[in-house]
């Protein structure tokens, strides 16, 4: 609780106790006895299961220096991948196994090269349909199946409905959660900057979820008493936003603390984003359908889930993020894309092609994981803010 409103806190505070949220989950990792887990790539991949198998799900972020990957893939293979394959070759130890889905044939290969180089380590792959219907849904459905009955055979542990159910409605609860701080984010950049806000993203997908959501909850109400005294005293502000234009920001796997503190110094006024690590994995609830399984209530979910570029229907993914431009009157564009990306690539000329009629101008960024040219990225992004 804030009690001085002579010194409000300020959102190098609120960054510094995202810290502490940080040291505290490490340190409840250590003491932890029975640290069990399972790892996983992809927002198709529904940690409903893996929570209600007993399991923490982690997604694994990928090492920044990934040498010792190199030698096991192509030099023009996505690099998030390879980082992944040097996380999973020096931290095979930490995860009890590892879900791939088929999400693109990177992800494919790298599923095969774990099989075949690290046969010890339990792993599965989800088949992700790319169409949306009721057939998919079955399908998909069916395919969760299989993946409930892989989890159960790893320790022989069923995973019954009322195990399930509750993992679903403590998902649901986090999912809120993110939201919420997501709409607080893109109204509050004075108080939360960029950073901080991916931080927060990250630490979502790699916690115990009950333990994130207590820290969330928490950190949430402190932002919101800050705002009030913001409110009162109109004091303590570093960046003035109010007359910035807004800004949304489009990519895939884009983990780049380098990159989100170089917006944050430019005084980039991020009000939306579209990534596989941020909106496209909290966005959209899984509805509890008595008429129908907990399998398919779930599938359901995943499958109409903010899309990937990935699946085939470009043009319901355009709609979606034209109703994103209107609804948070978006001004410019950034779209990022990790090199080597083909999703990335043949999505782009379209959806350019569509923000020219609506007079949106986009910049384009193709950047390494973990390792991009910050100088010349610098330049290109403060020329293109200055010109919106």
């Amino acid at each position: 609780m804030i009690q001085d409103n002579r010194e409000p806190i300020n959102r190098y505070t609120l960054r510094q106790k995202i810290n502490d949220i940080e040291s505290a989950f490490k340190k409840t990792l250590s003491l932890k006895k029975n640290n069990r887990s399972i790892g996983w790539l992809c927002t198709y991949t529904p940690e409903e299961l893996i929570t209600a198998g007993g399991y923490r799900p982690v997604r694994i972020f990928g090492n920044k220096k990934y040498n010792n990957a190199e030698s096991y893939f192509p030099i023009n293979f996505c690099p998030y991948l390879k980082a992944s394959l040097s996380s999973i070759l020096s931290e095979s130890s930490n995860f009890d196994a590892i879900i791939f889905t088929t999400s693109c044939d990177g992800m494919r290969r790298l599923y095969d090269t774990v099989n075949i180089y690290l046969p010890k380590i339990p792993s599965y792959i989800l088949d992700v349909p790319r169409i949306n219907n009721k057939s998919s849904i079955d399908f998909f459905s069916n395919n969760l199946g299989d993946l409930s009955g892989f989890i159960e055979n790893l320790e022989g542990k069923k995973i019954n409905n009322n195990n399930l159910r509750d993992a679903i409605e403590l998902v649901n609860y986090k999912r809120k959660l993110l939201r919420k701080f997501s709409k607080i984010f893109s109204k509050s950049s004075n108080l939360i900057d960029i950073s901080t806000y991916y931080r927060v993203m990250k630490l979502s997908m790699i916690s115990e979820p009950d333990i994130f959501i207590e820290d969330l909850d928490r950190y949430i109400k402190l932002i919101e008493n800050t705002k009030k005294i913001y409110l009162k005293n109109n004091s303590g502000i570093q960046v003035n936003y109010e007359n910035k234009p807004n800004v949304m920001i489009i990519g895939n796997f884009i983990n780049e603390e380098k990159l989100w503190d170089m917006l944050s110094s430019l005084g980039c006024k991020l009000t939306t984003d579209d990534f596989c690590t941020s909106s496209r994995y909290f966005e959209k609830q899984i509805k509890l359908d008595t008429n129908s399984g907990l399998l398919n209530s779930i599938a359901y979910r995943y499958i109409n889930k903010p899309q990937c570029m990935r699946m085939s229907d470009l043009g319901s993914k355009l709609k979606e993020i034209e109703n994103k431009i209107k609804t948070n009157n978006i001004k410019g564009v950034i779209y990022i894309s990790l090199k080597f990306c083909d999703t990335m690539l043949y999505c782009f000329p379209l959806l350019k092609q569509r923000l020219n009629e609506f007079n949106i101008p986009t910049l384009y960024l193709e950047i390494e994981y973990n390792n991009f040219s910050e100088g010349q990225v610098k330049t290109r992004t403060q020329a293109f803010l200055e010109m919106l």
